[in-house]
């Protein structure tokens, strides 16, 4: 039941504090009511968290901010489909689990003694703004892997997500769940002990969902069947005969036709080759202990690198036979793109090597950066590629003397395969976010810099720079499926900028977090039968 709820007071402050602006005070008063560094962009918009109240909110680049009805509960993560059209998000609620006659004296939840509050998570399907299923998924499972096209997905417990005041209670630490989108039907499933890595098969008709999924263990590979009414699992391969011995898979990828998965382990520079078809495990032996693999669908073959071995191997998937690449330096990262990959290592100050890698042919091509690597990111066609790169200063030798670089990034133009053509720049301060739109005619890319109260943007194509005003220090960024940027603030009380590269037009949604801030304390009471 609702106490009265968003009283005329609450009514007349809320107006008045649109109106003429938050003082400061009141700003101390209220605290910090939105999570502008966690967001979620769907095609319908940006979707946000209410860190004070039971909200969860849609803004959309037309200037409107719309609340989600989450039936008097709470949102404490939210997890998007691949397609973009929905989100998965946690909900907590409290009940009250006190005798009738106690209940039918409260109000407030706050009225209901502590040790009978009950809490309650469950996870919702939000889909154009409003809640569309509730998911039969006990709350401990805390990840969610989705298939291809959104249509199923499989809860997970991650045990890195947990922290000291977790409690699980009693559950099955050998299943997983797996999840009808459509119906909200979730089926357990067992697999092994403590999952948590889980990939979907490739459907072999276009357009079609994954027929099966294969989920990894400790010391153990399960294949669940997707196919059919309800999902069973077909086969487990176990990584290991020894009831001794743990085996840790770090890396697994699938062939492009889903008939093998390919699984390093820690500790190992053996490769587990698991035939998903015939049921049967082959091993191939790498050069080392790999760091980072990824396949390539359009050549159909395998990359791997290694932290401390300056050599890049590419395995076919035919007869699974290697051939090895020297490099100049231990590659420890892979961007991989279309029949490429790029190779470089961010866990090293010393290493400023990047190599573009055709998978197809074996051909390298070296980039000399002039500071190590932070991150790398591709643009959407694969024609350009902007490492962000970190601080560095020493001693030079010679005339040199004492060096201070300070943060930059570089610009790979990968439309080049012959020569490695790369453009340094500086930044004022080290670079925070990145994020790409293109047009018919010019590549932006959006650059966030730390304690700075602007974007800066460049065309990829022209070189044509441009400082992006804002009213409020930037926070996070990212693109929508339209090409509009959108850029969140420090705002305590809800700002959102949607910004437009080709016109330069900002448009600013202000104040979102302040809805709904007076309404009064819920209670939800327990059904009656």
């Amino acid at each position: 039941m609702r106490a009265t709820p968003f009283t005329t007071l609450g009514l007349l402050a809320l107006t008045a504090l649109l109106a003429c602006g938050v003082p400061e005070q009141a700003s101390r008063e209220i605290g910090e009511t939105w999570d502008a560094s966690h967001t979620v962009a769907l095609q319908d918009g940006i979707y946000l968290r209410m860190l004070r109240h039971n909200a969860l909110v849609r803004v959309t680049p037309d200037g409107s901010a719309t609340p989600i009805d989450l039936g008097e509960g709470q949102i404490s993560k939210m997890l998007p489909s691949p397609d973009g059209t929905s989100l998965v998000g946690f909900v907590a609620r409290t009940t009250c689990d006190a005798p009738q006659d106690e209940l039918d004296k409260m109000s407030l939840i706050s009225d209901c003694p502590f040790e009978d509050r009950v809490a309650q998570t469950t996870l919702e399907l939000i889909r154009d703004g409003a809640v569309a299923a509730s998911l039969d998924v006990p709350a401990t499972y805390n990840a969610l892997a989705w298939s291809d096209t959104g249509a199923k997905a499989i809860a997970y417990l991650d045990f890195e997500q947990l922290d000291a005041n977790t409690n699980l209670g009693v559950m099955d630490l050998t299943s997983v769940m797996v999840v009808d989108m459509a119906s909200g039907a979730a089926t357990p499933v067992s697999v092994g002990f403590a999952a948590d890595r889980i990939l979907f098969a490739p459907s072999r008709e276009v357009g079609q969902d994954s027929t099966s999924a294969v989920v990894l263990s400790q010391s153990s590979v399960a294949v669940i069947d997707l196919s059919g009414d309800t999902p069973e699992r077909v086969v487990t391969f176990p990584l290991t005969l020894d009831p001794d011995q743990r085996v840790n898979p770090v890396g697994v990828e699938l062939t492009p036709d889903g008939q093998y998965a390919l699984i390093s382990v820690q500790g190992r520079d053996d490769l587990y080759v698991l035939d998903l078809v015939n049921h049967s495990v082959n091993m191939v032996s790498l050069s080392y202990l790999p760091t980072a693999m990824a396949v390539d669908q359009r050549v159909d073959r395998t990359v791997f690198v290694y932290q401390s071995q300056s050599v890049a191997d590419i395995l076919e998937h035919d007869l699974f036979e290697l051939q090895s690449v020297p490099l100049d330096e231990p590659m420890a990262d892979i961007l991989q793109g279309d029949g490429f990959a790029l190779l470089y290592n961010n866990n090293n100050a010393y290493y400023h090597d990047l190599y573009r890698l055709d998978l197809e042919t074996g051909d390298l091509l070296e980039y000399r950066l002039q500071n190590p690597i932070l991150s790398l990111q591709m643009a959407p066609a694969e024609d350009f590629a902007i490492a962000l790169t970190r601080a560095e200063s020493g001693y030079g030798s010679g005339i040199e003397g004492y060096y201070d670089m300070s943060p930059g990034m570089e610009i790979l133009d990968l439309r080049d395969t012959e020569r490695a053509r790369s453009t340094p720049y500086l930044l004022e301060q080290p670079a925070a976010g990145l994020a790409f739109s293109a047009t018919e005619t010019a590549l932006y890319a959006l650059i966030l810099q730390q304690n700075t109260d602007y974007l800066y943007q460049l065309d990829l194509y022209t070189g044509q720079a441009t400082e992006v005003d804002l009213s409020a220090p930037p926070l996070d960024l990212g693109t929508l499926a339209d090409g509009t940027f959108y850029i969140t603030h420090k705002a305590p009380y809800g700002l959102i900028s949607f910004y437009d590269a080709a016109t330069g037009a900002v448009t600013e949604v202000r104040n979102f977090a302040l809805d709904g801030f007076f309404d009064d304390d819920l209670l939800t009471l327990p059904e009656v039968e």
